[in-house]
């Protein structure tokens, strides 16, 4: 398995592991981990930076990184974030979970299918349409959670997610997603 499909693995699994802490222990222990798991990843980042070797970070790069971040951990940092403003701004635990399926199977599966896609989108040309539709379609596993209004929020997180703009998607996305639900 390549290093992008183990990283989309990790990345769908940390999705599923938020929502179980959600749904077991509440979204204070969730933020909380979330939180926590943020300051620790800081700190080994800082002391990468500082010339110590981890071993930990380095598992991490060597197995799940990609080569163009800003620093390690960066993907990683940005998803946490993502999580944490979810289930801060988001009151009903339905909607985070929504959020949470979102980033974790829809941006996931999205480059899992879309890279063996064929056809570029207009817009973007390092995108395909085959993964804008798989980011779309597993979204709609929030479904189950918060009904039909899933289906403009999880076409808007498409649609974001396939732009082409100097932002992390696992930044961008859950802003539209909270906001939308904030707002639907």
């Amino acid at each position: 398995m390549n290093v992008e499909n183990k990283r989309q693995m990790f990345h769908i699994i940390i999705g599923l592991v938020a929502i179980v802490v959600l749904t077991h222990y509440g979204k204070g222990i969730l933020m909380g981990a979330v939180f926590f798991t943020i300051i620790i990843g800081l700190l080994m980042v800082n002391a990468t930076f500082l010339g110590r070797k981890i071993r930990l970070v380095e598992w991490f790069k060597k197995r799940l990184e990609r080569s163009n971040v800003p620093f390690p951990g960066w993907g990683s940092a940005c998803y946490a974030a993502g999580v944490l403003l979810a289930a801060s701004f988001l009151e009903d635990q339905n909607a985070i979970i929504a959020t949470l399926i979102i980033m974790a199977l829809g941006d996931g599966m999205s480059t899992l299918i879309g890279k063996t896609g064929q056809i570029k989108l207009p817009y973007n040309r390092k995108k395909t349409l085959e993964g804008s539709i798989a980011f779309f379609a597993f979204s709609l596993f929030g479904y189950f959670f918060v009904g039909p209004e899933i289906i403009p929020i999880a076409l808007a997180a498409a649609f974001v997610e396939s732009l082409d703009i100097p932002f992390d998607d696992n930044i961008t996305v859950p802003v539209v997603t909270t906001f939308l639900f904030l707002v639907i």
